[in-house]
């Protein structure tokens, strides 16, 4: 027997096949009746219902028949499916196609076959049939009847499919209810998360709107901090129950949500009485009315654990994959209310507080003091406010390193907060600057003795990264309404006062007076011309001839600066070189001034004075500078070909009393490239014998305080002439300032003083007026 051919759809066929889902199940009472109604109707032993799979005839039923399967290459069945009417075989013996078929010339002897195909949703997925060992004619009403009979398979498949659809289509509306009821639960709780205020109340609208959504179960959310939980929402649990769960500590076995939160993972609980977990909690769970307990972790972006989401139900219960799926879903939304709340606290900290020091910042101490005024005016109370700086925190920084700095300023700030009450407030504008606010003032002794305590506190020792770090503050304090009735004033009057502080001596505090207010009016109006100054070229240097003694020649002089104001006429170095320095202006006039007298001084060498040296008086800001330091004067010396000899820098002894190694270190630079160094004001200052030991000094130059009331009979005769013997035992030449009368003159020349400066000889003169001096001297 040849083998049946395939039909041309047989692949698409075979899938038809098994999306009955037919193949290989049990027997079935209604298939096996018609097997049994076609073998009595035709009087045949055999009948079956099959369907023809890629390789195998398969039996639904069969009647008389043993087989479950069949090759299908000796299937009769498989030439029935590709027959458009029923496969009739009379006799097989005398069938050229079937006569040697296996089960004709063995057992079961078969001499009959009948088949009719089984058709459903356009394809012949399998047949009925009945064959017998006897020969049978199988007239058209016999044919019309078997094809009733497979009709009736066809409809048992199709009400199979029917069922199966159904079923699928109620799988397919409940998971379409599921998804309904979450995007209702999950929009209700975003919108909620977009317009709600606090974290509080979001969670509690969380909790509402899933238990709304599913009935029969209570939620929970608790928050996760410092390794314990907090209570989030659980309204619909006990009061006894959420405060007895409060402050929970995390762990293995502390319930489920603590093992969660320790864990990170889902802890199913499905019976509270008999789980090990519980075991504490037992009683207070049958108290509270709860069987089960399934716990998810609300997790960050990062994977950080926030805290948990649990439900509970009043009897044990297992959950099952949809619920799985729904309270993980639960938590990652609470995640996101979470950590929406939890950006916005960040946002609103690093807008509002510094954040080195964790203290109000510049933004939100100016709301802090417009409550404390607010308060004030209806208390009829008074309010403080302290301007602080520190004092030399900039010369820190420079030489210990921003790190130490940074961590100096950590100090103080919680060295200040230790120093004032709970009602009070320090914020950090910025830099070395903070504000208090002195709240509820009654009397002036208690802030005077708050402003003391703060001044000893920051000038303690700080001891940071293996060094000792001394520093010390400035205060500067205004009240209101006395000095002013707004914020802005206030802070202006105390920052104004802080200067004034600085001004007697630092490390002291001061109030602020209008006198201040004028002054910083002034200070101001200072600065912007200054600035406008440099940018004009409106300064212009005038050289003060310093004299030989012993033969009264000319060959030193001091460069002095001088501003012609376009409106105020001449201002006076004493008005505005303390101004340039605060604000370092003094470096960009040094500069102007340097560049001017190098060009000068090169000239006159050339043409009237070989020897001739200027003196500049230098700034202690512009050694201490890290960008425009006083050293790069060397490069320019270099390049404008001027000799050192031709130059002498001025230094005064507060540069030597801050000085550090990296200023001495400029200073011996100068010195090895040729410059000589002068201490200015000698006498003036403290310990000015050990600062010549320890520095390069070739001249000093006696303040004129002690030359100006010089007689034959007094003391500052006696310190003169110590002064010029001790210089001369250690070879540094000495200059005498302010030499006005010619007594003065006697005396310093007898004593053995190298120079003089001072109206007696010349007032400083222009550069025209100096010139003639030099041609006038060189004529001579």
């Amino acid at each position: 027997m040849k083998a049946a051919p395939r039909p041309s759809n047989d692949k698409q066929r075979v899938i038809a096949l098994h999306q009955l889902n037919i193949l290989d199940t049990v027997a079935e009472e209604r298939f096996d009746r018609i097997t049994r109604l076609a073998a009595h109707s035709f009087d045949c032993h055999f009948a079956s219902i099959s369907f023809i799979d890629e390789e195998r005839q398969w039996y639904k039923s069969v009647v008389n028949f043993p087989a479950t399967d069949l090759d299908r290459n000796i299937s009769f069945c498989a030439h029935t499916i590709t027959q458009d009417k029923a496969l009739v075989i009379e006799d097989s013996h005398l069938s050229e196609c079937y006569k040697d078929h296996p089960y004709v010339v063995s057992s079961p002897f078969l001499r009959f076959y009948a088949g009719i195909k089984i058709t459903m949703n356009g394809y012949h997925v399998g047949s009925l049939c009945v064959f017998d060992t006897q020969p049978k004619s199988f007239e058209h009403s016999d044919k019309m009847i078997l094809q009733d009979l497979a009709n009736m398979v066809e409809s048992e498949l199709q009400k199979e499919q029917l069922t199966h659809a159904a079923q699928a289509l109620q799988q397919y509306q409940n998971k379409l209810d599921e998804t309904q009821k979450l995007t209702r639960v999950r929009n209700t709780i975003l919108e909620k998360i977009v317009h709600s205020v606090s974290l509080t109340s979001v969670l509690s609208e969380i909790v509402k709107a899933v238990e709304l959504e599913y009935l029969d179960q209570k939620c929970s959310i608790l928050l996760l901090k410092d390794k314990r939980l907090l209570c989030g929402a659980a309204p619909s649990l006990p009061s006894f129950y959420n405060d007895a769960i409060h402050g929970l500590d995390i762990g293995i076995g502390q319930g489920s949500c603590g093992t969660t939160a320790f864990t990170g993972e889902r802890t199913v609980v499905e019976d509270i009485s008999r789980h090990p977990y519980w075991a504490a909690w037992t009683e207070l769970a049958e108290k509270a009315e709860l069987g089960a307990c399934w716990s998810e972790p609300v997790k960050a972006s990062d994977g950080t654990v926030l805290g948990t989401f649990a439900i509970y139900h009043a009897h044990p219960a297992t959950p099952s994959t949809e619920e799985l799926e729904r309270i993980e879903q639960f938590a990652y939304i609470t995640s996101i209310a979470i950590e929406r709340q939890n950006t916005s606290d960040l946002i609103w900290r690093q807008a509002n507080f510094d954040e080195l020091t964790q203290l109000p910042n510049r933004n939100i101490m100016g709301e802090h003091l417009k409550q404390a005024l607010n308060v004030a005016k209806r208390n009829q109370t008074q309010v403080a406010v302290m301007f602080l700086d520190l004092d030399n925190f900039k010369d820190i920084n420079d030489t210990l390193g921003h790190s130490v700095g940074d961590d100096l300023l950590i100090d103080c700030a919680q060295r200040i907060k230790d120093c004032i009450r709970h009602k009070d407030i320090v914020a950090r504008l910025g830099g070395d600057e903070f504000v208090v606010i002195i709240n509820d003032i009654l009397d002036f002794s208690g802030l005077e003795k708050t402003a003391q305590k703060i001044l000893k506190a920051i000038s303690r020792p700080y001891y940071l990264q293996n060094e000792i770090v001394h520093t010390s503050a400035s205060i500067g304090i205004t009240i209101y309404p006395d000095d002013a009735e707004d914020v802005t004033s206030l802070l202006k009057n105390a920052d104004q006062a802080m200067y004034g502080a600085k001004a007697i001596g630092k490390n002291n505090y001061h109030y602020y007076t209008k006198s201040m207010r004028d002054a910083a009016l002034k200070r101001m109006t200072l600065i912007a011309d200054l600035r406008h100054a440099i940018d004009n070229d409106e300064f212009y240097i005038v050289y003060q001839p310093i004299i030989n003694l012993h033969d009264q020649s000319i060959t030193k002089a001091e460069a002095l600066i001088r501003w012609r104001h376009p409106t105020r006429g001449l201002v006076g170095p004493d008005d505005f070189i303390p101004v340039a320095e605060e604000t370092g202006l003094i470096i960009d006039i040094s500069d102007c001034v340097f560049e001017r007298v190098c060009r000068d001084v090169c000239q006159w060498r050339k043409t009237l004075c070989p020897t001739l040296q200027i003196s500049i008086n230098t700034s202690p800001t512009h050694y201490t500078d890290p960008e425009r330091c006083i050293t790069l004067w060397l490069e320019k010396m270099l390049i404008n070909r001027t000799p050192p000899q031709a130059v002498l820098l001025e230094i005064t002894e507060s540069l030597l009393m801050d000085a550090n190694k990296s200023i001495s270190t400029k200073l011996f630079q100068f010195r090895q490239a040729g410059v000589d160094i002068a201490l200015d004001d000698f006498g003036t200052g403290y310990s000015s014998i050990s600062y010549l030991k320890r520095y390069p000094t070739d001249y000093l130059k006696i303040d004129k305080s002690f030359v100006h009331s010089m007689t034959e009979v007094s003391n500052d005769k006696v310190l003169c002439e110590a002064i010029i013997v001790m210089a001369k035992k250690l070879g540094i030449k000495v200059v005498a300032e302010g030499i006005e009368t010619q007594e003065q003159y006697n005396i310093l020349q007898n004593m053995g003083c190298d120079y003089g400066q001072g109206y007696l000889f010349a007032k400083p003169l222009e550069h025209q007026a100096f010139n003639a001096l030099l041609e006038q001297q060189k004529a001579t």
